[in-house]
């Protein structure tokens, strides 16, 4: 199943899961803009760009093209996903 991240501001907010029927074209092709489009349609006011496919299927020679699987919490930077790291403000 694919797995989307909402990041409207650079930050994943939250991961969905939608069935894969949802992103096939009329041609059976898995489309990322189709998961986009649903997901803004059933969360009324939200951007489809703001959703970023980050779940792929195991038969894809590189599972993670995107970085890594996004969790919530983590940074998008239009390319890939990473985790932030903790700071040393302190001792």
């Amino acid at each position: 199943m694919p797995h989307f991240a909402y990041c409207p501001d650079g930050i994943v907010e939250r991961v969905e899961r939608i069935e894969a029927a949802v992103m096939l074209d009329g041609k059976g092709k898995e489309k990322e803009e189709l998961g986009q489009a649903f997901l803004a349609e059933l969360y009324p006011g939200t951007d489809p760009a703001h959703y970023v496919l980050t779940h792929y299927p195991n038969s894809q020679v590189d599972p993670y093209p995107r970085g890594q699987y996004a969790a919530v919490g983590d940074l998008w930077d239009g390319s890939r996903f990473a985790t932030p790291r903790g700071g040393t403000d302190g001792p």
